[in-house]
């Protein structure tokens, strides 16, 4: 068991009296929380600009382009296994008690912006833990002290709060937001199937996607024009993980969303975790395990959570998801397939 540091609380000297009285009060008997986390493979760190060696069944090295997540339901949890919710801060990386962890910074062959968040910070109750859980993904709706529904995840970028807003983290074809998304660039590229008759030579990575039935990646980062090779395959430079709820039905902007088929939230727990001497590591290594990040069978180029596609197949087990309906009408397709996802890790912070 581990005890939680406990760290002073700040009350605004510029409020009011009352107000700061009512604030100080109200944290009283609470902790600040704050808990790491950091990006690998294996081993060794992954920043941007760097390679990242031995990736996937083909051992490719490679360099990150993208790498950010959703997580929500943050717990601590105690002595007698239960999940404590984290109060998180509001700022520009959370928001309802969603958090927005970014590692990419826009060096090297990254996208995105220069800013990086790899802590996400709250308040608990004052006790004794011994553990940390979380989800990776938006809910759909949380409701606020008023008892008033906020829409998260299938809602307008454009006039979402921050860190909501992102439209590289929003699918246009879903009306909802990519948990989780990581993109790679593998060295000599990503070799797809022939291209079909309706794409000409040259055609960016979104078209040939559309083309074959896959949904259109007008949101994706502009790829690099695919090469068409002497064999008719195609060779684009970057393998794609975007995971969020599918099969959803409604048009998000009107409000109109009501369910989806397949949730593909991540619950992860780990039952004995000290956030003063460790951290939560994203392993690419464990991410892309079983994985050829040089061959991509067809659809996406790489994995946007898509039931047909097949490198959503073995990206899906590493996930601990389901990608399909264990039975029919078993409406399990998108849940926990009940193994331990194996992507997290947790290590000393250093």
């Amino acid at each position: 068991m581990y005890i939680f540091r406990v760290l002073a609380l700040f009350v605004a000297v510029s409020a009011p009296l009352g107000v700061a009285r009512a604030a100080q009060d109200d944290r009283g008997d609470k902790q600040q929380v704050a808990i790491r986390f950091s990006l690998a493979a294996g081993g060794n760190p992954v920043r941007c600009g760097q390679d990242i060696p031995g990736l996937g069944t083909g051992g490719r090295s490679a360099q990150l382009r993208d790498a950010r997540l959703y997580i929500s339901a943050a717990a601590l949890i105690d002595a007698a296994g239960r999940e404590v919710p984290i109060e998180l801060d509001q700022n520009d990386w959370q928001y309802a008690n969603v958090a927005l962890l970014d590692f990419e910074d826009k060096t090297g062959k990254c996208v995105g912006n220069a800013d990086i968040y790899d802590t996400i910070k709250g308040l608990a109750p004052k006790g004794r833990y011994r553990g940390v859980s979380f989800v990776v993904g938006v809910p759909s709706v949380v409701r606020d002290k008023e008892g008033k529904d906020i829409f998260l995840n299938h809602s307008n970028f454009a006039t979402a709060p921050a860190p909501l807003d992102i439209q590289a983290m929003a699918w246009n074809w879903q009306a909802g937001r990519k948990f989780i998304k990581v993109e790679v660039d593998p060295e000599g590229g990503v070799t797809r199937p022939p291209i079909t008759p309706k794409l000409a030579p040259g055609s960016a990575d979104g078209a040939t996607a559309s083309a074959i039935g896959a949904p259109a990646m007008a949101d994706a980062a502009k790829p690099a024009p695919a090469k068409v090779n002497a064999d008719g395959t195609v060779t684009v430079s970057t393998w794609m993980l975007h995971l969020g709820s599918t099969g959803c039905r409604g048009d998000a902007v009107k409000g109109e969303i009501t369910s989806c088929a397949s949730a593909n939230r991540i619950p992860v727990k780990f039952a004995s975790f000290d956030p003063a001497r460790q951290r939560v590591v994203l392993d690419l290594a464990a991410l892309f395990s079983g994985i050829d990040l040089g061959q991509d069978k067809g659809f996406s180029t790489g994995c946007m959570s898509g039931p047909a596609d097949p490198e959503c197949g073995p990206m899906f087990e590493n996930l601990a998801l389901r990608l399909k309906e264990t039975a029919l009408d078993a409406n399990d397709a998108g849940k926990p397939s009940g193994a331990v996802t194996k992507i997290f890790r947790v290590e000393a912070a250093k």
